[in-house]
């Protein structure tokens, strides 16, 4: 007995073998959307850790130049750390020196009425800080080993605010 055409029921060869052809185009191209969407994501992340690693460190010299001593505290601070004669730095403010060979020299408050002396500096592309042990007494100790804040530094630099002048280099 002969089945008629058009009551046979399914798909033939060919028809199977171009929906497959047209599944395996469509798992290729999701695969390589999907692998993009992974590489962005890895470049974002690694992008994303070095701004917070930089916007940490940034907060670190923001709230050690907000504590820093005024002249009340250190009126004989240029003296304390060579003065006018030290050659290449300079002092925008009482407790705050600078100079591009070994950074930024500050004394700060470490909020229970001790003072620090620290120090901020690059070397071979990482930014350090340096802090002595507080003391309530004068003259504070040298700062003393290291901890390396930030790597990846280009360069170093700081600027002041001068009404009128706008952000100048201290040393200018």
């Amino acid at each position: 007995m002969k089945i008629p055409a058009h009551a046979q029921r399914g798909f033939t060869l060919i028809e199977v073998l171009v929906a497959l052809v047209l599944l395996a185009l469509l798992g290729l191209i999701s695969w390589r959307g999907l692998d993009a969407v992974h590489r962005v994501s890895e470049r974002l992340d690694a992008r994303a850790e070095e701004t917070l690693s930089l916007v940490r460190a940034l907060g670190q010299v923001e709230r050690d130049l907000r504590r820093h001593a005024g002249a009340d505290v250190l009126p004989a601070w240029q003296a304390a750390v060579g003065g006018p004669a030290s050659p290449g730095l300079s002092f925008p403010a009482a407790g705050i020196a600078w100079a591009r060979e070994s950074g930024l020299l500050l004394v700060r408050s470490t909020g229970d009425g001790r003072w620090q002396r620290l120090r901020w500096y690059v070397d071979q592309g990482v930014l350090y800080r340096a802090a002595g042990a507080p003391s309530y007494r004068l003259p504070l100790p040298e700062p003393g080993t290291a901890v390396a804040v930030l790597d990846g530094m280009r360069a170093w630099s700081l600027r002041e605010w001068r009404p009128g002048q706008g952000w100048m280099d201290p040393q200018a």
